[in-house]
């Protein structure tokens, strides 16, 4: 699905499009002048449906929002199948995507609830490694800049993307549409400085909403972050998706 002149979507799942395999996230391609980038990678079992979308374009760089299985369990065989691939996601969340820790990514716990079945299991990409706040990565004409974003999960990382005068953030599961976040009861789930990073995503002048899940936003986006802003401001919690 063409979004953008530089940003396609070429996963997704059942919380999304049904693209790929119906545990995915939405997987975006990002097409720049001298290179490509994927933003998330989905749970694993739609790598083959994900490349097959990403047509010609061979990625140079995945790009992981957190570690949770729905974005980061097809990142050991993306790595495998695309040669020179760079897996970078917010630490601590690149080390448990590296060490394949399926506690501390909660896979556990989601998979004792039934959210994956129950043969699902988190394939370590060793090759993963750190990315910074605030780092950048040039696609030529295209940039992104990796946003730390922690509350809904340590090491979440959103990456804002600007080419030309257009802005769109990708943002994972930190904000959705209409201001909604997705607050789990996990280890790494922490309210304080999810708030703190959804007061500093409302700074941004955004033109586009990417999120991992649900519905897309291609204009007028920043009002999905400054909703929820201010639903924190009056004291509420904005509403939770699944």
């Amino acid at each position: 699905m063409r979004l953008t002149d530089h940003v396609d979507l070429i996963g997704s799942g059942a919380a999304g499009f049904d693209l790929t395999d119906p545990l995915d996230c939405h997987v975006y391609l990002v097409r720049g002048a001298r290179a490509c980038a994927l933003i998330d990678a989905g749970a694993g079992y739609g790598v083959e449906a994900i490349l097959r979308n990403a047509g010609a374009a061979v990625p140079a760089y995945l790009l992981l929002t957190h570690g949770h299985a729905d974005h980061a369990g097809g990142a050991a065989e993306l790595a495998r199948r695309v040669p020179g691939l760079r897996v970078l996601a917010g630490p601590p969340a690149d080390r448990w995507i590296a060490a394949g820790d399926e506690s501390m990514i909660s896979l556990d716990r989601a998979r004792a609830g039934g959210t994956y079945p129950p043969d699902y299991v988190f394939p370590a990409c060793p090759s993963a490694a750190p990315i910074d706040d605030g780092a950048r990565i040039d696609l030529g004409g295209v940039t992104l800049r990796a946003i730390a974003t922690p509350g809904h999960a340590d090491g979440h990382t959103c990456y804002l993307l600007e080419a030309r005068g257009h802005r769109a953030l990708f943002s994972g599961d930190c904000v959705f549409t209409g201001g909604r976040v997705s607050l789990q009861n996990l280890h790494d789930c922490r309210i304080p400085e999810y708030a703190a990073s959804l007061a500093r995503l409302a700074e941004l002048e955004v033109d586009a909403l990417f999120p991992g899940h649900h519905e897309i936003s291609l204009n007028r986006a920043r009002r999905h972050l400054t909703t929820a802003r201010d639903i924190l401001a009056r004291g509420l919690l904005p509403e939770s998706t699944t």
